[in-house]
């Protein structure tokens, strides 16, 4: 069975952390290779299903590839996911977060050399861990009104945003919103056809990527619209409505897309 992330966004929990290096336009992104999420209880079954989930979204942060569920290497690794486990883990889950309970949260590790020299006899583009980091603009439009998102106002988003960015491990940071980037720029321009001003506000942050979004809330879910400036060229997409965490992880892959590309190496 193959796994799309649209099947696993309920059921991970991301356990990545991400430590700076040297400089500011680059992190090492640790923790790749391990992960937590929900598996439906302690069963043979079911650690057979989250191994083969788990592995998919650990493939799917370090891989270049428009679809790796279609790569032969990435569907062979999955039928025998048990084998790179290094260790894993079952602990409780509170009964307010989730109400089966079987269920059981389960850490995995997986073994990184193992993989990988599998990926590279079979040719697979690799995106190491040192990743630069993603200045990210994200407006949120909600009952009729546009705001700049903020951590402390909106815990919902921040964990939207940083479940996101886990999931594809990107270094992510966000505007100062200084009260001179305030008076230099207005949520409107963050997706305006003229992204000179944006760009030049971001230019402070000396980062070589730089992200603009807008969720816009419709009833029960979010419509996302992306821009992405990187190495002189810019790529759009939007997604279909969407819930909010499924959202921002569209978001997100559009941006892994294009890095990933960009530096990832193909033995």
């Amino acid at each position: 069975m193959i796994y799309t992330k649209g099947k696993l966004l309920g059921l991970l929990i991301l356990s990545s952390v991400l430590l700076p290096t040297a400089t500011a336009q680059a992190v090492e992104v640790q923790g790749l290779y391990e992960i937590e999420l929900v598996a439906n209880s302690q069963s043979a079954a079911d650690r057979e299903i989250a191994l083969k989930q788990a592995l998919y979204a650990v493939l799917s942060r370090v891989l270049v590839a428009d679809d790796i569920s279609k790569l032969p290497p990435v569907q062979q690794a999955l039928n025998a996911a048990q084998h790179y486990v290094k260790q894993f883990q079952y602990s409780l889950i509170a009964a307010d977060e989730y109400s089966d309970s079987d269920a059981r949260l389960m850490r995995v590790v997986f073994d990184e050399s193992q993989l990988m020299e599998v990926m590279r006899q079979s040719k697979v583009g690799i995106w190491s861990e040192i990743r630069p980091q993603t200045l990210l603009w994200l407006v949120v439009d909600k009952d009729g009104s546009r705001q700049f998102f903020n951590a402390d106002s909106m815990p919902d988003f921040d964990s939207a945003v940083t479940f996101a960015a886990k999931l594809k491990g990107l270094p992510v940071i966000f505007p100062m919103l200084d009260l001179e980037e305030q008076q230099r720029i207005s949520v409107s321009e963050v997706l305006s056809a003229d992204s000179r001003n944006l760009l030049n506000v971001s230019a402070r942050y000396e980062v070589p990527a730089v992200m603009a979004g807008r969720l816009l809330q419709k009833d029960a879910c979010w419509q996302g619209e992306w821009a992405f400036y990187f190495d002189g060229k810019i790529k759009q997409w939007s997604s279909a409505c969407l819930p909010l965490k499924a959202a921002m992880v569209e978001g997100m892959q559009g941006a892994y897309s294009v890095l990933s590309h960009y530096y990832g190496v193909k033995p």
